[in-house]
């Protein structure tokens, strides 16, 4: 199961050069999608645990859901608009690359959950304990905490992704062009899929819920433009 996860973080070049020469195989594939489901598992975990030991279970349950399955999705819009360009990558290709990235965003994933825990736990406050300015404060803090960790595992995959399409598609094929489409298809169906299988870090003072029914009705652009950018200016709550 972590041949090609360790592979890709310490020896990237090996991935590239195996996946050229002789192409990753289905239970390879099925190896680093295996990787990405127990990391964002962890993760999950890492959350959710402040605010309820169950919706940390239930978020552990959620993060794979969203990394995995997004990932799974996108990999078939990844090779047709590969094959638009003319980029000459075989379908199991493509969608080795995709998981490929998914892989070292995840390695950052791990290695920034314990930072995320000391962070946690030296810095939030006892719900029990504390007034209820204090408990959506910490909360705030908490969000925009994991916000920044999952962005910057996102841009290390992506960085990856965009050094491996430049290594392995055909001359003449626009890799900027195609590793800025793959970018966005992502964006787009793991921001949408994150919003519906919301919460994952959860208020400590709200109902602990698997998912929001009401999610199900908006979308993930609606929600950040009605709702959390005049929040964040604003300083009323979200809930």
């Amino acid at each position: 199961m972590f041949k090609l996860p360790l592979m890709l973080l310490l020896q990237r070049g090996m991935f590239l050069k195996t996946l050229r020469e002789q192409g990753i195989a289905w239970t390879g594939i099925a190896a680093m999608a295996g990787f990405i489901a127990a990391t964002c598992a962890l993760y999950g975990a890492v959350m959710a645990f402040w605010s309820s030991p169950l919706l940390a279970l239930y978020s552990a349950a959620k993060l794979p859901l969203v990394f995995a399955g997004s990932t799974a999705a996108v990999a078939i819009f990844n090779w047709m608009v590969a094959a638009a360009l003319g980029s000459g990558l075989a379908f199991r290709e493509t969608v080795a690359l995709t998981f490929a990235s998914m892989v070292v965003a995840c390695w950052m994933l791990l290695a920034l959950a314990p930072v995320e825990v000391f962070f946690i736990l030296t810095g939030a406050p006892e719900v029990a304990m504390a007034t209820e300015a204090e408990v959506d404060f910490a909360y705030r803090v908490t969000l925009l905490s994991h916000v920044g960790v999952l962005a910057a595992a996102g841009v290390v995959g992506n960085a990856s992704l965009f050094n491996g399409l430049r290594a392995v598609v055909k001359p003449g094929c626009p890799a900027g062009g195609l590793f800025a489409a793959w970018v966005a298809l992502f964006a787009i169906v793991g921001c949408q899929a994150s919003w519906i299988l919301s919460p994952f870090v959860g208020h400590p003072l709200l109902e602990k819920v698997f998912f929001c029914k009401e999610n199900l009705d908006t979308n993930f652009i609606e929600v950040v433009f009605n709702r959390l950018l005049p929040s964040f200016l604003t300083g009323k709550r979200l809930w």
